[in-house]
């Protein structure tokens, strides 16, 4: 069901920007940028659940469910941040506070996810997929929140 309520909370904010685009208002290379951000990573983040749900169909035991998804969560979050981080700084973009802290809590789940495969301190689980999911619906509503602020920022009338 998270996986659902995110898939949802992504295609409304996918729409709310659209509007912006069809009230004949070009994005800006950042705004883009965002755009990109709470779709992209939210679609990433609804995929670690359904990942754990097939993979139960085939194998109904929930450590090796938990394990081989931790792993697929922890190899696409490193790789989709190398890849966010370099097209941030192809257009120079600003980093808001936001912004700022959603880099660093996905880098936070990269360390925690790393440590669960270490299974030094405790073992990969479904109920820490569930929190990584919820983390990226957080993580796509604050994005959105960022962008949405620029959506609805005024323009000063041309003083002509």
């Amino acid at each position: 069901m998270l996986a659902e309520v995110l898939t949802a909370f992504v295609a409304f904010a996918v729409i709310v920007a659209s509007v912006r685009v069809t009230l004949g208002d070009s994005l800006t290379p950042f705004e883009m940028l965002l755009v990109h951000f709470f779709t992209e990573s939210g679609m990433l983040a609804a995929s670690f659940p359904l990942l754990a749900i097939v993979l139960y169909q085939f194998w109904p035991d929930e450590l090796k469910v938990a394990t081989i998804t931790t792993w697929y969560a922890f190899l696409l979050i490193m790789a989709y941040l190398v890849y966010y981080i370099r097209r941030r700084k192809k257009i120079n973009a600003p980093t808001p506070l936001l912004s700022m802290l959603n880099i660093i809590l996905w880098c936070v789940w990269v360390v925690i996810l790393g440590v669960t495969l270490t299974q030094a301190y405790w073992l990969p689980s479904l109920a820490l997929i569930s929190a990584l999911t919820l983390w990226g619906l957080f993580s796509a509503a604050m994005i959105f929140i960022s962008f949405l602020s620029s959506f609805l920022s005024t323009k000063k009338p041309d003083s002509t």
